[in-house]
């Protein structure tokens, strides 16, 4: 019974033939694979990161005045921000020599009506409704003819009178903002202690 050629009984031609293709084979595929992983590594190398574009909100105001050397007027605040924001005030007052250093000696602010939406809480002027960005409130907290100076006290301590605007702002959203950081409940007109969810004031 004929069972064909052994592997010896093949001509060595075949054989070589066979070899050539299997190296060819291989080589190809070492091709192959040493292609992909330089591409792989160029993209791991060369590929930038998507950077994060989120920009926080920012709350930052600044205090416009007028003041003519005597009388204090136009006070207000503006928000340069980005979110619309609760603003308060704070008048401090002292005494100055003509150096402009602070000496002793009582100052108090004169009396005012403060413009319409501010309201006094605890020795701070809040205004009760949310400013936007790029916006002041509607009526200064001082407006005119403004508030006098005392130019020169006549007592034993002497001296002129200064007046400085201190003001802050927060977000007006969420309420509790206001209420955990300066203690308070604004709505319109109006200005109480913060009070939390167990009824307790801040």
């Amino acid at each position: 019974m004929y069972h064909g050629k052994t592997e010896a009984e093949r001509p060595k031609s075949r054989r070589k033939r066979s070899k050539k293709t299997g190296t060819l084979l291989l080589s190809l595929l070492l091709i192959a694979i040493l292609a992909a992983g330089g591409t792989l590594a160029y993209l791991l190398t060369k590929t930038d990161p998507v950077k994060n574009t989120f920009q926080p909100s920012q709350v930052t105001i600044t205090v416009t005045e007028e003041f003519d050397g005597a009388t204090k007027s136009q006070v207000n605040v503006t928000n340069t921000g980005d979110i619309d924001a609760y603003v308060r005030v704070k008048l401090v007052t002292y005494r100055v020599n003509e150096a402009g250093e602070h000496i002793g000696g009582t100052a108090e602010i004169p009396d005012f009506t403060p413009g319409s939406g501010w309201v006094l809480h605890e020795g701070y002027y809040y205004y009760t409704q949310p400013v936007a960005p790029g916006g002041q409130p509607e009526d200064a907290l001082i407006g005119s003819p403004g508030i006098p100076l005392v130019d020169l006290y006549e007592d034993a301590d002497g001296g002129k009178q200064v007046i400085e605007v201190m003001a802050e702002a927060i977000q007006s959203v969420p309420a509790e903002a206001a209420g955990e950081a300066w203690g308070v409940s604004i709505s319109l007109d109006d200005v109480t202690a913060y009070q939390t969810q167990g009824g307790a004031g801040e």
